[in-house]
């Protein structure tokens, strides 16, 4: 989407794009959805908690959280799923992803945190997204310190009735409630990113946070 368009456009393409083209998934029994990272997906029980809200801590530059978004949307294409992306700070490189798996993004380009979770939240209301991710790394300390907690309970919540999982890719933890809390911390350099996505995710290292 282009950077200037607005909340309402957001419902109209969702209605034109994915209204007739998906029916309501059912239910799984499977317990985690994998991030696409074998030192990750040990880490938490299989990977992010179905139908729950997890928290993806990387504070400053080069700590990762760019890499293992990348990583779950490839696994996400590679299992033919969508994956819908509320960028809070319109910052996805998507040079650094296959055209393949672009075609199973939809990515919301949005002007600050409290747009990026308006669009999230309507994405968490369609049940077309069995994936959601509101990245919020790059926004202003500013705008973060202003976010209300109760919308981190209509994010709870809203999974819990359509079964979506959902991610929030934050400098510093902020997300009360979320079912796992992950802590990633890299010092990629140029070099590691030239040479492809396996050497940089290499360079990872996770902690368990909650």
């Amino acid at each position: 989407m282009p950077p200037d368009s607005t909340i309402v456009d957001l419902r109209r393409l969702l209605a034109e794009r994915f209204g007739a083209a998906m029916r309501p998934r059912p239910a799984s029994t499977v317990p985690a959805l994998p991030t696409g990272l074998d030192a990750l997906d040990p880490l938490l029980g299989g990977g992010w908690p179905r139908g729950e809200v997890s928290e993806l801590v990387g504070e400053g530059p080069g700590s990762g959280t760019a890499q293992v978004l990348q990583a779950w949307i490839r696994q996400t294409a590679r299992e033919g799923q969508f994956l819908a992306l509320a960028d809070g700070t319109d910052s996805l490189d998507l040079e650094s992803l296959e055209p393949a798996v672009l075609t199973r993004l939809l990515w919301v380009r949005c002007r600050g945190a409290d747009e990026a979770l308006k669009a999230a939240d309507i994405l968490l209301r369609d049940r077309n997204f069995s994936r959601v991710v509101v990245d919020l790394k790059l926004c202003p300390a500013t705008e973060l310190r202003r976010l209300s907690s109760s919308v981190w309970h209509r994010f709870h919540r809203l999974t819990e009735q359509h079964g979506t999982t959902a991610l929030v890719i934050t400098p510093q933890p902020l997300v009360s409630g979320a079912a796992c809390r992950v802590q990633v911390r890299g010092s990629l350099g140029l070099q590691a990113l030239a040479q492809g996505p396996v050497d940089a995710e290499r360079g990872l290292r996770f902690e368990l946070l909650r």
